[in-house]
């Protein structure tokens, strides 16, 4: 599946950057939707086989020691711009107490966060969007590793939050077709947390 959609994908890329000029605006235009539709479609197949592996027990983590103010400032880079399109104020936090550097998977906590955000401005129309992070502390000293996205969007009713981390489940009706969504992002991102034993 992957290998002609990513063929797809570089030459529409190619005809969307008209390096050679000879395509007019509507065209560039239309190159461009097919690159984005064959994005959106890329992360849906890799969404369906990620959660596939989880629930076979085949995903495997590379767990490695990553520094947090550099795992931070990645995703500061990537949606700051973002929120600044919609005029959102996009602020980031780091508790003192929390560690330089965590032992896990970086490439599973951000895939878990950039979903967390990107839902948080997609589902935002005016006000803010943020991220901390802070240790938590349990009893018996024992401590944990918090990651808090926060928003002032539309919100979801608390009847409502245990459906959503079920697949293929979006919001209430009518957020599927005014935000889109696979309504894969959530479950994924729980499932995820759980085998790198963090909720």
């Amino acid at each position: 599946l992957r290998t002609p959609l990513n063929s797809s994908l570089i030459l529409a890329k190619l005809l969307a950057d008209n390096s050679k000029g000879n395509l007019n605006e509507e065209q560039i235009k239309f190159a461009q939707s097919i690159y984005s539709a064959g994005n959106d479609l890329l992360n849906l197949i890799n969404d369906i086989l990620d959660i596939s592996k989880v629930e076979a027990g085949k995903l495997e983590l590379s767990p490695e020691n990553i520094t947090v103010g550099k795992l931070v400032d990645s995703l500061k880079n990537t949606f700051e711009p973002l929120a600044g399109q919609k005029k959102l104020n996009f602020e980031v936090q780091v508790d003192a107490a929390t560690p330089a550097s965590i032992y896990t998977d970086r490439q599973r906590v951000e895939q878990i966060l950039k979903n967390l955000l990107s839902n948080a401005i997609k589902f935002t129309q005016a006000g803010s969007v943020s991220l901390t992070v802070e240790m938590l502390t349990r009893g018996a000293g024992a401590e944990t590793l918090r990651f808090v996205v926060r928003d002032t969007g539309i919100g979801i009713e608390p009847d409502q939050l245990a459906r959503l981390f079920r697949a293929f489940v979006r919001g209430s009706p009518g957020t599927s077709s005014r935000y889109g969504g696979t309504g894969l992002g959530l479950v994924m991102s729980q499932r995820l947390a759980q085998l790198m034993g963090g909720t």
